[in-house]
C-alpha cells in the first residue's frame, strides 16, 4: 500500500497561508492595542482636565466676601494676577473640629505650562500648601464678568470694597483637549446684577 505525503510545494504554500493569517492577526492586535492605549491616555488627560476645572469651580462658587489673608487694605475678596486669580473661599471642611476657620485662601496660576494650586488657612502661622493640577497646559484668556455682563482682564473693578464678579470666564488648551472654555458662575456677583440699571 503506497502511503503518499505532502510535497515540497504544499508545505511552502501552507507556510506561506500560515504567515499571511499570523501577520494580519499581529497587525490587528497591534492596532487594537495601539487604539487602547490612546483611549487609555485621553481618558487620564480628561479625568486631570477635569479635576483641576473641578477644584477651581469648587473654589469660586463657594467665594466669600471676605479680605484676603494678605490684603492689607481689607477690601479685596477676589483679586486678579499674571495668569492666574486668589480668591478667599468657605466651606473648608474639618472633619476632626481643628480650632481653625471654614475659610481658606486659594490661590490658581499657571506657570510654565503647569497649573499650579496653592492653598493657606487664615490663621496666623498657617502653611501655605501647593499642588499641581495639570500639566502642559496654556491659557488662552482669564477674563472676570461683573453684574451687567461686562467682561474685565483684571479684578477688582470699581471702588466697592470686596466685590466679587458674577462669573470667572476662562478658556486654555490643555494637553488633548485644545480650546477648552468653562463660564463658572459666583454667587457673590449676582447681587451685583440686581443693581444694574435697567432691571
Amino acid at each position: 500500500m503506497n502511503q503518499r505525503g505532502f510535497t515540497l510545494l504544499e508545505v511552502v504554500v501552507a507556510i506561506a497561508i500560515f504567515s499571511l493569517l499570523g501577520l494580519a492577526t499581529y497587525q490587528l492586535l497591534d492596532r487594537v492595542m495601539r487604539s487602547d492605549q490612546r483611549i487609555q491616555t485621553q481618558e487620564q488627560q480628561l479625568r486631570h482636565l477635569q479635576r483641576a476645572l473641578g477644584l477651581l469651580e469648587r473654589d469660586l462658587i463657594q467665594a466669600q466676601r471676605h479680605a484676603l489673608k494678605d490684603d492689607h487694605s481689607q477690601s479685596q475678596a477676589l483679586v486678579s494676577q499674571p495668569q492666574g486669580l486668589r480668591v478667599l473661599r468657605g466651606g473648608w471642611r474639618n472633619p476632626l473640629e481643628f480650632p481653625r476657620s471654614d475659610l481658606l485662601q486659594a490661590n490658581h496660576r499657571l506657570s510654565d505650562g503647569e497649573w499650579l494650586r496653592e492653598t493657606q488657612g487664615l490663621e496666623p502661622g498657617s502653611i501655605s500648601q501647593a499642588q499641581s493640577l495639570l500639566s502642559g497646559v496654556e491659557l488662552i484668556h482669564l477674563r472676570f464678568i461683573d453684574g451687567q455682563g461686562q467682561a474685565h482682564d483684571s479684578w477688582p473693578v470699581g471702588s466697592q470694597a470686596l466685590s466679587l464678579p458674577a462669573a470667572v470666564d476662562i478658556a486654555l488648551n490643555a494637553p488633548g483637549y485644545p480650546n477648552i472654555r468653562r463660564v463658572i458662575l459666583l454667587p457673590g456677583g449676582t447681587e451685583v446684577a440686581e443693581d444694574a440699571p435697567g432691571e
